[in-house]
């Protein structure tokens, strides 16, 4: 999906701790360039806007062998909260419209190429966000979650024993059009100077330079370790507390750009939604 900035809309924030697994996000490289193309074709206003908007999620649970859910109502009451709380900046709340159980267990051990489409058929509802709850994530591998961006389905998949952390916000931010920080660091990674901040990393500028996997430590929370450098020779400060990166346990904060472009993914992309 291509489309240019014409206005905006302008957009904005306590922390929770996150476990140190990955995402797998369903973002092209068409969509990522798009989204590029977006960013330097205008500035967004410094300010929050108020979108004054309630959207239904629709939570679809596998069951287990033993027909039991493996989460609570309270599980799901607390992750409509810390989503709430992350979104209200730009007036986004959500509620918990329905919640259906999915009876097949086999698709506890979820396979999005494979079980995307009889579940899709059969436990989707239009115009609300879907969220699938599974025991465990086969494919995107390693993922304790994913979600599509524009243009894909109203979906995001999220392994159970990972509502509880701050997978649910980091799949609505993808949800809602967010790259990770350190997205498209392949070939052309961001400046610390942040000169070409338009044009890799995310494209956002108040988001720092982002080098991961590079220094990052598995084993301590909130960790960066100091060393790598750009190919300026700076070092990085990457934004470890970013709900977008992948350095662990400290992730609490979106910027005012991420909100900025979240309001303007739902004003221009997924309006629809009710």
């Amino acid at each position: 999906m291509k489309f240019k900035l014409l206005f905006f809309l302008g957009v904005f924030f306590s922390c929770f701790a996150v476990n140190a697994q990955t995402c797998g996000t369903h973002f092209s490289a068409k969509q990522m360039k798009s989204h590029f193309e977006l960013m330097s074709s205008g500035s967004y206003q410094a300010h929050d806007t108020c979108l004054n908007k309630k959207l239904s999620i629709v939570f679809h649970i596998v069951l287990d062998s033993n027909n039991a859910p493996g989460v609570t109502p309270t599980d799901l009451s607390d992750c409509i909260d810390k989503l709430n709380l992350y979104f209200k900046r730009i007036c986004i709340t959500f509620m918990n419209c329905s919640t259906n159980y999915i009876p097949n267990y086999n698709y506890n051990k979820w396979q999005d190429v494979e079980h995307e489409p009889p579940v899709f058929a059969n436990y989707y509802v239009d115009s609300t966000i879907n969220i699938y709850l599974v025991e465990g994530i086969v494919t995107p591998a390693g993922a304790a979650g994913y979600a599509y961006g524009p243009g894909g389905p109203d979906a995001i998949v999220i392994q159970k024993s990972s509502i509880s952390d701050m997978t649910p916000v980091h799949e609505m931010g993808h949800f809602f059009g967010l790259p990770h920080t350190f997205e498209g660091t392949g070939g052309s990674i961001e400046l610390v100077n942040g000169s070409n901040c338009l044009t890799t990393g995310d494209g956002f500028c108040d988001t720092e330079a982002d080098p991961y996997p590079t220094g990052d430590d598995a084993n301590e929370p909130c960790s960066f370790k100091y060393g790598p450098v750009d190919a300026n020779s700076n070092y990085y400060t990457p934004p470890v507390d970013n709900i977008m990166t992948y350095f662990k346990n400290c992730r609490c904060r979106f910027t005012q750009q991420q909100y900025n472009h979240m309001a303007y993914t739902y004003y221009t992309s997924r309006n629809y939604l009710h």
